[in-house]
């Protein structure tokens, strides 16, 4: 898996007449991902409309764009997206509300479906229960569909919610009880391979607080953050660029001359343990640039050619 690629993701109402533009890559300047939603951000009477405004944006999305997602409210609205006939033209999906009860349903009608990822989001009661948080762990690291899960998103507005709270935003979420939560669910489920995202920030006028978060964010290894509005974009992806200092030190990790442990920049380097950050680090340079302007990527040592799985 790797959620990285998909950087800053924004969801948008279903009902929009600009889907197809958003989906292109036209509406968002610097969007990498795009979803479509159906769920709380359509009424129940609305979703007849916002199901046939969908289907009018598959006729009008092209080849490449950004990746796109659709959010279905329920497993029968999922399998009402499935029937249509140009569905193929968006990436996958994000499911809502997901654990034990609802994710058998979704994955019964997507294990007939092959070609699309899937990115369930944490954000019920069972994310709070220990032992339901390592149930779900099993049964989505066992799952057939595994390998299509390209990371679970965290439903931070949802989980405040359940706490009857709203998020202070002159803070980090990490200085919140759903702070505490999330660093619970790194634990429990990176481990397993499966990978997390980072759950957006409600200020809209305060985009230092927004940095700081996604420095923390980062030092977590949570990569791709969800944009509650078009003005967090630009931000939230320049976040991900690496610093030149990192990707020096991702590419003398990766460089097979170097021995086994060494010393760069007044640190430790051992390859047996640093080579994952280091091929996450070259990545994030790859897709986001880097930092600093005067180190180019052709300018190092040594950089392969490619890291990237997916």
């Amino acid at each position: 898996m790797n959620s990285l690629k998909y950087g800053a993701t924004m969801y948008m109402p279903a009902l929009r007449s600009d889907l197809a533009e958003a989906g292109n890559g036209e509406k968002f300047p610097g969007l990498r991902t795009v979803v479509f939603c159906t769920e709380d951000s359509v009424r129940e009477a609305d979703l007849p409309l916002a199901l046939g405004n969908i289907h009018g944006a598959l006729e009008r999305l092209e080849d490449g764009g950004i990746f796109r997602f659709v959010r279905p409210r329920n497993p029968p609205t999922l399998e009402a997206l499935l029937s249509m006939r140009l569905i193929g033209r968006v990436t996958g999906f994000v499911l809502p509300k997901a654990d034990l009860d609802t994710l058998p349903a979704y994955f019964s009608l997507l294990e007939r479906h092959e070609a699309f990822k899937i990115m369930p989001i944490l954000e019920t009661p069972a994310v709070f229960d220990a032992a339901e948080l390592s149930r779900l762990r099993d049964y989505l690291a066992n799952s057939p569909l595994r390998d299509r899960i390209s990371a679970l998103r965290i439903g931070g507005l949802d989980l405040f919610s359940i706490l009857r709270l709203r998020r202070d935003i002159s803070r980090s979420i990490y200085e919140s009880p759903v702070g505490h939560l999330i660093d619970g669910l790194i634990t429990v489920f990176k481990p397993a391979g499966l990978e997390l995202t980072a759950p957006g920030f409600e200020g809209l006028e305060s985009p230092e607080a927004l940095a700081r978060e996604l420095g923390l964010d980062i030092g977590r290894g949570l990569f791709s953050k969800t944009a509650v509005h078009p003005c967090q974009v630009d931000i939230i992806n320049s976040a991900y660029r690496a610093r030149t200092d990192e990707l020096e030190a991702a590419a003398a990790i990766l460089d097979p001359a170097r021995p086994a442990v060494f010393r760069l920049q007044g640190r430790m380097c051992e390859k047996a343990v640093h080579t994952s950050w280091a091929k996450e680090t070259v990545e994030r340079a790859r897709l986001f640039g880097t930092a600093d302007v005067r180190h180019a990527l052709d300018t190092l040592p040594y950089m392969p050619s490619s890291v990237s799985d997916n």
